[in-house]
């Protein structure tokens, strides 16, 4: 996997810029103040093969034959379980307190050297008590050097019982150990590479000590000595969390602590605007008051008192005990009089004084006094945040990893300060922050997708209402909603503040399901538990995990939680509850030749807190050409947690077939994901000759360009590809399909060096067709190909469509074949029968459209590999069912986004019906009814229902009836 390394300087040549006159560093354009991935970073999660080697280990099967049926989930990287669950454990020597807390987690690591390993050594990190539990952190030494982002993690209630842990358990010959040869002043100057650096006002600090970063390489764990250096830049405001090589001077990862939370393009005519609501008076709490020498403060009715000598002089300005407004445009606003004891002096803040100031100021505090009701523990926003207001920039707000800070009105959008959700949000960037390192974590929480979810979270739990940026583009619209259906890791993106919804969705489900007082209580406390990793997924997963931790009442997973229903659907709705802790482990089946019958097997695995597998669930689906699902129970084979069934033998046939499981909560997991709507596995039964084979690594005469293409980037070239990536997802393929060849057609080549959007498709659709092929000469010809899709990264993932069109007039006229919004991120095979779309001919041609219409996801295609070939056998058509005189054929295509056609044949002429009803029964749309001729005819259905609604996602029935006959169909819409 081709992953693009950091710019780098030499180190000479870094000391020597930075002393010189010119001391602003602007890197190259390419690729300015960007944050830098940890190439090998995040929990490697190990695939079902390698958890059964783990599980069957001599160490994990005493622990569990000491301590009951314990389940985990193991990082493949060190062999350790990332998170393990079970029967609760009585600690030896428990005392309910930190130090006796200590004490017994050691003893028990230390009774366990199979699963611990022996001698290892461990820091303190953390052990703090939240709602009766014990939160105890470890961080694990090697040779005196910290490493990092390594989990030691126990759960352990009041009564001395531990619930859960987690460990990634580095075990190496210390003598492996690289010595750091970089000073610590060299490693402060290499940290700047790649941002932009102002020696006069921006500042470097610490690289005090060295830590040990592992990463998984081709060969395994490497282990690299790294500094931990501070970059803070003013201009963009940066607060940059940067690990150097202790070695190379290389910049190793970079993670940014300043959290931008609003952000969008705006464009047009438009007046700048604030929020709608009229300013009405409302107390200010917690402000500082100097009366004469003596400081007092407000109270939660904004009443303050001091007791003065005389005449004295009353002052204050817009600070407190938990917010400092700081006005970047102008004095900040004071307040200031003569009083002579007794006197009443009321301060009320107005013109001249901003309205940034005034909203910042109250809604910071009334952010702090919210998490403080939640959790009297919490300090560590226990102090007078800086406020940051009216900063010389438009349309955003961001956290810089001590203080909230605001823009400025203008570009469409209202001054932030002025917007409460905007400032809750921000605040709740430093709840994260702040309770993750008082918990334990000391460099906060680092996973952008958690950070802007929860942030997100907060905001909307403190107002009881899920939209967030409210107004922020005018009068009645919203930035963002965690009241959603994104779902991971089908609306994963590389935007944090995207991929954030995922888990705000989760959490404003369980707040309609249990109620905002226990939403609020377990959104804040499972973080305590410092969820977190460099994988969204696993992240969030962790975050599912310690929002069961936190609802459980006593110290044992494994007989429930209060809540614990509320909680995995709410997570299991957005694809990050006990789903994600379900594999199902198939190899496809290759093309058969034989007579059949076809054995599938797989290996269905469940690794969850609570909750198992439901065994009856599992099932095999299939279906013959365009023929409707039969169903296959799964039955167990007598291996490990592995079952099989079969599909009868078929003779010159397509088959598609997914399988499918339930939990005890009823949680749906399939194989392929998202089946059957988006993807099943294909195989042909039957010997098949090819008419014609195109590899592509020579051009057949394709054309790239059609009428009606505007993309201004990503258009078709074929070429051997250059892969590209995004948070370890690949967008562009590094190879072609075919095996031993190299090219292939893709929607733009990548150059090194750009950035991931370099030449991806952009503000249009781009277009390749075929050259004219001959479908005559067989009764049933069918065309393969392979292609590669995706859109589902960048700021607005899964908003485009790909479509695939066949024309058998040469191109005068097409009908659509694929048109799917849904990406592949891989090779994904296609197979179809030419008689299902359009009658063959001598002329028949295809193309393929990759389109950006959306508002800038990632758009990336390829095609390779195509053929048109027949069986030696026929296929049979249509339908596998008795001939009739009145036949439906399948919806084609299906599953549809926007059209989908239904034909139908009558042997007579008659009154015919053709209706879409729901799964309920419920009727749809009445697309056909009345007289109609004997002979073929064609419906299209537009996805509306009969009122010219869109119908949601999700499977509805096509029925055709002539007299008391009837013939049914499924249909899929796909939004």
């Amino acid at each position: 996997m081709f992953v693009p390394r950091p710019l780098l300087w030499s180190l000479p040549a870094l000391l020597a810029f930075l002393v010189s006159p010119l001391h602003a560093f602007t890197p190259p354009a390419s690729a300015p103040n960007a944050a830098i991935p940890l190439r090998g970073g995040g929990t490697p999660v190990a695939t079902p093969s390698q958890q059964r080697a783990l599980e069957a280990s001599p160490g994990w099967r005493a622990f569990v034959a000491d301590h009951g049926s314990w389940t985990a989930l193991w990082n493949a990287g060190t062999g350790s379980p990332h998170r393990a669950f079970g029967p609760a454990i009585a600690l030896a020597g428990f005392r309910d307190d930190p130090a006796g807390v200590d004490q017994a987690v050691r003893r028990f690591i230390a009774s366990q050297p199979a699963v611990f390993g022996t001698g290892v050594q461990l820091e303190t990190a953390g052990i703090v008590k939240a709602r009766g539990l014990w939160y105890v952190h470890y961080r694990q030494t090697l040779s005196g050097l910290p490493v990092l982002f390594a989990d030691w993690e126990f759960r352990v209630g009041v009564d001395g019982r531990l619930m859960a842990f987690g460990i990634d358990a580095h075990r190496v010959d210390p003598g492996s150990i690289r010595k750091p040869t970089l000073v610590p002043a060299a490693a402060r100057v290499a940290a700047v590479s790649g941002l932009s650096f102002d020696a006069g006002r921006d500042r470097i600090e610490g690289a005090e000590r060295v830590f040990l970063l592992p990463r998984i390489m081709e060969q395994g764990l490497e282990y690299r000595p790294v500094f931990d250096v501070r970059v803070h830049t003013v201009d963009p405001p940066g607060n940059w969390i940067t690990l150097v090589d202790a070695e190379t001077g290389e910049v190793l990862w970079r993670q940014d602590r300043v959290r931008y939370a609003i952000q969008g393009t705006v464009t047009g005519l438009v007046h700048p605007t604030i929020p709608t609501e009229p300013v009405v008076s409302r107390p200010f709490p917690h402000l500082r008051v100097n009366v004469g020498p003596t400081p007092a403060t407000t109270n939660a009715s904004g009443a303050y008192s001091a007791a003065a000598a005389g005449t004295v002089t009353v002052s204050a300005q817009l600070s407190g005990s938990f917010c400092d407004v700081n006005r970047q445009d102008a004095a900040d606003a004071s307040f200031s009089t003569s009083a002579s004891d007794p006197a009443t002096v009321d301060i009320a803040w107005g013109p001249p004084s901003h309205e940034a100031e005034r909203d910042g100021y109250l809604h910071v505090t009334l952010a702090h006094e919210h998490a403080k009701a939640i959790d009297p523990g919490f300090t560590g926003n226990d102090y007078p945040m800086p406020c940051a207001v009216n900063i010389a920039s438009t349309c955003n707000a961001f956290w810089d990893g001590t203080g909230v800070n605001f823009f400025l009105a203008g570009g469409g959008c209202p001054n932030t300060a002025t917007m409460p959700d905007v400032v809750y949000h921000e605040y709740g960037h430093g709840v994260n922050d702040n309770l993750y390192v008082q918990a334990g974590a000391p460099q906060g929480l680092n996973n952008g997708a958690l950070h802007e979810g929860m942030a997100d979270v907060y905001a909307a739990l403190l107002q009881d209402d899920p939209n967030v940026g409210k107004g922020f583009f005018g009068v009645g619209t919203v930035l963002r909603s965690i009241d959603n259906t994104a779902r991971w890791p089908e609306n994963r993106s590389g935007d944090p503040h995207i991929t954030g919804l995922i888990i705000g969705g989760a959490f404003w489900d369980l707040r309609q399901a249990v109620g905002l007082a226990v939403a609020r209580q377990l959104s804040h406390f499972s973080k305590y538990g410092t969820p977190d990793d460099l994988n969204d997924g696993v992240a969030m997963s962790e975050f599912f995990i310690e929002a069961l931790v936190a609802d459980d009442d006593d110290a044992n997973l494994g007989n429930g939680t209060p809540h614990d229903n509320e909680i995995v659907a709410a997570f299991n709705a957005h694809g990050i509850g006990t789903v994600f802790f379900t594999s199902i482990t198939h190899v496809p089946l290759a093309d058969q030749t034989g007579p059949g019958p076809y054995t599938v097997t797989a290996t269905i695995q469940y690794t969850a807190a609570i909750g198992a597998i439901d065994p009856a669930t599992a099932t095999l689906h299939y279906r013959v050409n365009g023929g409707s699902f039969v169903t296959v129970p799964l039955t167990p084979t007598g291996n490990p947690n592995e079952y099989s069934a079969q599909i009868p033998g078929q003779s010159g046939a397509i088959v598609r077939y997914y399988l499918s499981v339930e939990d005890t909560f009823g949680e749906q997991s399939t194989s392929p994901s998202r089946a059957p709507a988006e993807a099943t596995h294909v195989f042909l039964a039957g010997t098949t000759t090819n008419l014609l084979a195109h590899d592509l690594e020579t051009n057949p005469g394709w054309v790239a360009g059609a009428t009606g293409d505007g993309a201004i980037s990503g258009v078709w070239t074929r070429v051997n590809p250059l892969g590209t990536f995004q948070g370890g997802e690949p967008v562009q393929p590094e190879d072609d399909h075919t095996a031993a060849g190299t090219m292939c057609f893709i929607t733009g080549q990548h150059t090194a060096g750009q950035g991931v959007g370099f030449n991806d498709v952009d503000a249009g659709q781009t277009t390749l067709t075929t050259a004219a092929f001959d479908a005559t000469g067989t009764p049933a010809p069918l065309i393969e190909f392979w292609r590669w899709y995706t859109n589902d990264l960048g700021g607005s993932p899964g908003e485009d469509v790909w479509r695939v069109d066949i024309s058998s007039d040469g191109g005068g006229n097409w009908t659509s074949v694929e048109n799917t919004s849904a990406s592949e991120n891989s090779w994904r095979r296609i197979v179809l029968l030419v008689s299902d779309h359009v009658t063959p001919t001598n002329n028949m041609k295809l193309r393929f459209i990759a389109e950006d219409a959306g508002a800038g996801s990632l758009v990336e295609a390829g095609v390779d590999d195509f053929r048109l070939f027949h069986f030696d056998q026929q296929v049979a058509v249509g339908e596998t069912e008795p001939a009739s005189d009145l036949a439906l054929s399948s919806a084609t295509p299906n599953p549809f986004s926007t059209t989908t056609w239904l034909r139908f044949r009558l042997s007579s002429a008659g009154r015919a019906e053709l209706r879409i009803y729901d799964v309920n029964g419920r009727l749809v749309r009445s697309l056909a009814e009345g007289a109609r001729e004997a002979g073929e005819h064609a419906v299209a259905w537009d996805g509306r229902d009969q009122s010219g609604r869109v119908v949601p996602s999700g499977s509805y029935f096509a029925r055709l009836a002539l007299g008391d006959r009837e013939v049914v169909r499924t249909v899929v819409r796909m939004r």
